[in-house]
């Protein structure tokens, strides 16, 4: 071991530059446990890690003369995984089983020499490779908390000549060392894996916020990334056209799944009621029922008078004053159900239909009861004319009034239901809009690591569009990358296939594929990849597994492209 010390310093700090940059765990082992066999000559190792729970397994197993090579789960036909706390009671442990129980060195020159330990791992691979084990060498290895994380046992030092000695105490501190840079490879390891699970349990936690903010769009924020994942799939193997140089590292993909999932995460500050708003004067209920007690109340009056005049009649009006009844509220029936079709937003609105909802809203009642009472204090601050109020007025059918006006929204029933499209008026739309800023500004909070650097870009832009119109930079195709481009996509079809939303009906598959062609026509989403998500009939994979039945109808691709 003296040539060896005198050059082991430079190898060791190019095994440790090696170690740092190789990201595959089993391959960096290899390299150490090599190095490490290699200054003494040993002829076989073998590595056994210990988890958070106490489970010891055999992780690689190696014996060069014989060509014994077996990682991972191959193992275990040689060494079960074991409870170490089960062995506290186990009268003969074995050499690796003694180290970790009790974090001792043991040095033998004879393995089956000392019948305090149990060596029927080395009896069986002795008898079935006609090997003969003879030295043996257990480390336990300790990580930064003293807590055994691995044990590594070195068999049959050879001297220059090949022949099998004792492992000195040279050998001893110089193995070591030399493993206690597997045990930072493997508390790295742990660290990494720690803090995915950490992050991973955190995006779990925000989109079951937002699965409780919003039953109906729940689904959006675990489906995103499926679509997600299989149309980038069908571009990075595409070889040829647009995408054929399209590529995604390791670091891609898991910045991607990342993104895909947090890509709605500020809609945690995006109101319930707008997010799930099926009509027009949605807020915390459907506002409908209140117009609809004031044509109860048009009905009543209607009634009333009618009721007057035949009282005051002669007795040969009274046919025509119960057809001129019967004819008033067939109209006020005809004006509720126009507005209540208004108000579901399946249509969208002419001009003629706004002419008619300004002409219902000048219908008149009067109101008797104080408006002011019952009110919150927030909501009598909205108020300046208390007196107006108070006293008994006239009222119109449809109302815009100053308490609509709270907090940036307008909640006037005029105003809402002469939305054109739709059932989102325009301070409600800028407020969904706004959660695209809040995520990334959430997102931008989050201190990733330089491999998961684009999920800011990736989740930040799926409402941006090719030509630039999207929100909320109004970023062009060219200063969009192509996941980023995957995820706009991802996002539209699963809100055009989903069945969950209120405001809209459950549409066929060939529906929304014709929506995404005129969508791809007018700048709104990547041509080439929409070109591959149609070709490659990633629509269609998707569809069979999260589709309701109903929804596929029959689809020729040649069709939407």
């Amino acid at each position: 071991m003296a040539e060896i010390n005198g050059s082991i310093l430079s190898n060791l700090l190019e095994l440790n530059n090696t170690i740092l940059s190789e990201k595959d765990y089993n391959t960096a082992l290899k390299r150490v446990l090599e190095f490490a066999q290699s200054l003494c000559r040993a002829d076989g190792c073998f590595l056994y890690s210990v988890n958070n729970d106490d489970f010891m397994s055999l992780e690689l197993s190696r014996i060069t003369s014989i060509g014994l090579h077996k990682i991972g789960s191959d193992n275990l036909s040689l060494y079960p995984s074991i409870y170490l706390p089960d062995l506290k009671n186990k009268k003969n442990k074995s050499l690796v089983e003694s180290s970790a129980l009790n974090h001792e060195i043991i040095n033998t020159a004879n393995i089956y020499g000392d019948n305090r330990y149990d060596n029927s791992l080395f009896q069986e691979i002795d008898n079935e490779y006609n090997y003969m084990s003879v030295s043996g060498l257990t480390l336990p290895i300790v990580n930064r908390r003293g807590e055994t994380i691995c044990i590594i046992q070195f068999i049959n030092a050879k001297d220059e000549s090949g022949k099998t000695i004792s492992f000195t105490q040279d050998m001893q501190r110089t193995l070591q060392s030399i493993c206690a840079l597997i045990g930072i490879t493997i508390e790295n390891r742990r660290l990494k894996g720690a803090y995915n699970q950490l992050l991973e349990s955190f995006i779990e936690v925000l989109a079951r916020a937002i699965d409780a903010k919003s039953p109906y769009t729940g689904a959006h924020c675990q489906r995103v990334p499926v679509i997600a994942r299989m149309l980038t799939t069908a571009a990075v193997q595409q070889d040829s056209g647009p995408l054929k140089n399209f590529e995604m590292s390791r670091d891609d993909w898991y910045a991607l799944n990342i993104a895909s999932w947090l890509h709605d995460c500020g809609k945690v500050t995006t109101p319930e009621y707008i997010v799930d708003k099926a009509t027009k004067l949605e807020t915390i209920y459907n506002r409908i029922h209140e117009i609809r007690s004031r044509f109860e109340i048009l009905r009543r009056d209607a009634h009333i008078e009618y009721l007057k005049k035949r009282l005051a009649a002669p007795e040969q009006d009274k046919e025509s004053l119960q057809a001129e009844f019967v004819n008033k509220v067939k109209h006020l029936e005809e004006d509720f159900d126009f507005i209540a079709r208004c108000n579901t937003g399946d249509t969208p609105l002419s001009d003629a239909d706004i002419k008619r909802l300004e002409e219902l809203s000048q219908i008149q009642f009067i109101r008797y009861f104080d408006r002011t009472k019952g009110l919150s204090w927030a909501e009598r601050d909205n108020i300046k004319d208390m007196d107006l109020y108070r006293n008994p007025s006239y009222e119109s059918l449809l109302q815009n009034r100053e308490d609509h006006l709270s907090k940036g929204y307008n909640h006037g029933e005029l105003y809402n239901l002469e939305v054109r499209k739709g059932t989102i008026n325009k301070e409600e739309r800028e407020k969904i809009n706004e959660h695209i800023v809040v995520t990334i500004d959430m997102l931008k909070a989050i201190h990733f690591p330089k491999e998961l650097s684009n999920v800011v870009e990736y989740a930040g832009a799926h409402h941006e569009r090719i030509d630039g119109k999207g929100y909320p930079n109004g970023l062009t195709g060219d200063q969009m990358s192509i996941p980023a481009k995957i995820m706009a996509i991802a996002d539209i079809f699963e809100a055009l296939t989903s069945n969950d939303r209120p405001y809209k009906e459950p549409k066929k598959l060939s529906e929304v594929l014709s929506i995404m062609k005129e969508m791809k026509n007018s700048g709104h989403i990547d041509p080439d990849l929409y070109r591959v998500f149609i070709t490659n009939e990633v629509y269609m994979e998707y569809a069979e597994q999260y589709i309701s039945p109903e929804q596929i109808d029959e689809v020729r691709p040649e069709d939407y492209l």
